[in-house]
């Protein structure tokens, strides 16, 4: 399995909520389309503004198909984006 691990930038004076809203409504359906798709978590950030998530795919060539289509609607900005082998999981 690989994961797609990305960092954004979330907007200034956004709720947790108003980010869980959009993550519902605009993010997760259109991962969860995503070929070789197997699993996301969103983390929210314990301060400051960078929230983290790890999308989860059966194999590198989806991950790496996914992760050139990454594009945070509005306005959410992308910072870092890349693709890692996952080493374990429990």
């Amino acid at each position: 399995m690989f994961a797609v691990v990305t960092t954004v930038e979330l907007p200034e004076g956004g709720t947790i909520e108003d980010g869980r809203k959009q993550l519902e409504a605009e993010v997760i359906p259109g991962i969860k389309a995503a070929p070789g798709f197997v699993a996301a978590y969103f983390l929210s950030p314990a301060e400051g503004r960078e929230g983290l998530s790890f999308v989860i795919f059966e194999g590198k060539e989806a991950a790496t198909a996914a992760s050139k289509n990454i594009n945070p609607p509005p306005p959410v900005k992308l910072l870092h984006s890349e693709v890692r082998e996952v080493a374990a999981s429990a």
